[in-house]
């Protein structure tokens, strides 16, 4: 298991990053790095608990990695506030610089004004999604955008991401050049059930109802169809999209369920509960909603 870093006495700059989450910018290593917090205070939810995100952020992007779909570098650690309370982070590496800037799928959805929704960009109607990915004229490369977002989407099933939102994916942009790449995956923090305390992950395990509950009906992508929420079981497992099951036929063949459990065994920090509760879940969802679907597919 790796020693835990200390991020204490790195040097701190203003701020460079959005979003609603508890967050500083530092430098380590000679590199950028956000520096998430546990967000102790949730707003709309008081029973859950949102102390956890940072492990999920953390593993996520390494699962995403470990499968050959390169993610955003992430690292736990500690950082001690002028309180003198010690907090958990987990430190996310800046993918951009050296001429290249992040664009969001957001606003590349807002620059089609094609589609039929307001144009904020935010609808996440999977109708649209692919009317962008196919017809917006500054995507270069079409067909390794839907790719990317199909396997996106098989990963995401696999563990669980509730929030994967038109501002938490997109591609690279060269401004001198005009080149685009697609960006390494990032902000993984609401998969992995980062609500639950380990209490309640230690009720769930003991039934059985409620594990499967968590397999085949929750959590469900922020993506729509229908104008409803897509449930990761129900749309996998019907084989009704030819995208989809291409990009299930890619991604099961890549995952070792035995190396991400080898990743969770070597997570720092997180109690065994967490672990036993992670690697139980992640099982049963790559053996039910993927490899069965698969299995499936490949005999038809």
């Amino acid at each position: 298991m790796k020693e835990l870093i200390d991020f204490t006495n790195c040097r701190q700059i203003i701020n460079k990053y959005g979003g609603a989450d508890t967050k500083k910018t530092i430098i380590y290593n000679n590199k950028y790095y956000l520096l998430k917090f546990p967000n102790s205070n949730p707003k709309k939810n008081k029973e859950a608990s949102y102390d956890n995100n940072i492990f999920s952020e953390y593993l996520g992007c390494h699962i995403f990695n470990s499968i050959g779909i390169k993610a955003q570098n992430t690292i736990l650690g500690i950082f001690k506030l002028e309180n003198g309370i010690e907090k958990n982070v987990c430190a996310c590496e800046d993918f951009t610089g050296d001429g290249w800037r992040l664009v969001e799928f957001q606003n590349l959805k807002n620059s089609f004004p094609e589609t039929s929704s307001s144009s904020d960009g935010r609808d996440t109607s999977l109708e649209e999604i692919l009317e962008v990915i196919e017809k917006h004229n500054d995507i270069k490369n079409n067909k390794e955008l839907e790719e990317h977002f199909w396997n996106m989407f098989i990963v995401d099933g696999l563990i669980g991401n509730y929030d994967r939102h038109n501002g938490n994916w997109g591609v690279l942009v060269n401004d001198e050049t005009q080149e685009i790449k697609l960006a390494p995956i990032y902000d993984c923090g609401s998969c992995l059930y980062s609500q639950l305390t380990d209490e309640q992950m230690e009720e769930i395990l003991k039934n059985k109802t409620e594990v499967n509950n968590r397999i085949y009906n929750k959590p469900t992508s922020t993506i729509t169809k229908d104008g409803r929420r897509i449930n990761y079981y129900d749309f996998i497992s019907t084989l009704e999209n030819e995208r989809c099951n291409e990009a299930l036929k890619r991604i099961v063949k890549r995952i070792d369920m035995n190396k991400i459990d080898e990743l969770i065994d070597n997570m720092p920090i997180i109690t065994d509960v967490r672990k036993e509760f992670y690697k139980i879940l992640l099982n049963k969802r790559y053996e039910i909603i993927l490899k069965n679907s698969y299995e499936k597919l490949i005999k038809m």
